[in-house]
């Protein structure tokens, strides 16, 4: 059928098409991971998130996709201080601020405004952004109780009423008469 040297043509040509394919082969792999790596950008997502953390987005993700990816913003979240429409950049922060930590810092700036007018500030502990030490300043409130309204408020959001409180373990009608006209939120 074939004499020695058709034989032997035939198998290097089969050998060179198999080298070239898989060169072709590998080439376009090494193209596609190229690709791959080029389509995902990296952040750090921080604060009031269900699960802070760095995660790999496609590039062109928006803030709100890296905020869902960390498993969602807490109760506590304040996402209207953030534009949740901007596009992300590769290695950047995405801290989610807390309506606690805005608090603070406007009481912070009257508090200041107060005492450098000469105003005396309100005795009344706000419940809302006091510290545990604070906290342990009203009557029957320790380390225990004040670290539980803390945990409460961080995480089911703020207190706008007395009867918040009483979902507090520890806290009933009793402890909330003896500290009612003590607390403001």
């Amino acid at each position: 059928m074939f004499d020695k040297k058709e034989k032997i043509i035939i198998i290097i040509f089969v050998c060179l098409v198999i080298v070239f394919t898989v060169f072709n082969l590998f080439g376009k792999e090494q193209k596609i991971l190229e690709e791959d790596v080029n389509s995902f950008i990296v952040v750090h997502v921080a604060g009031e998130v269900k699960i802070p953390g760095v995660y790999k987005l496609r590039d062109g993700a928006r803030v709100i996709d890296a905020i869902n990816v960390a498993g969602g913003p807490l109760p506590s979240a304040d996402l209207d201080k953030l534009n949740l429409a901007d596009y992300l950049k590769d290695a950047s922060k995405i801290n989610v601020p807390s309506k606690v930590q805005y608090l603070n810092s406007v009481i912070s700036s009257k508090e200041e405004l107060r005492t450098s007018v000469g105003i005396s500030t309100n005795d009344k502990i706000n419940i809302n952004t006091a510290s545990k030490q604070q906290l342990e300043t009203l009557p029957g409130i320790g380390t225990t109780l004040a670290q539980r309204i803390i945990d409460y408020r961080n995480e089911h959001g703020l207190f706008t009423s007395y009867d918040d409180l009483l979902n507090v373990k520890g806290i009933g009608e009793k402890k909330l008469e003896k500290i009612k006209d003590k607390i403001t939120w």
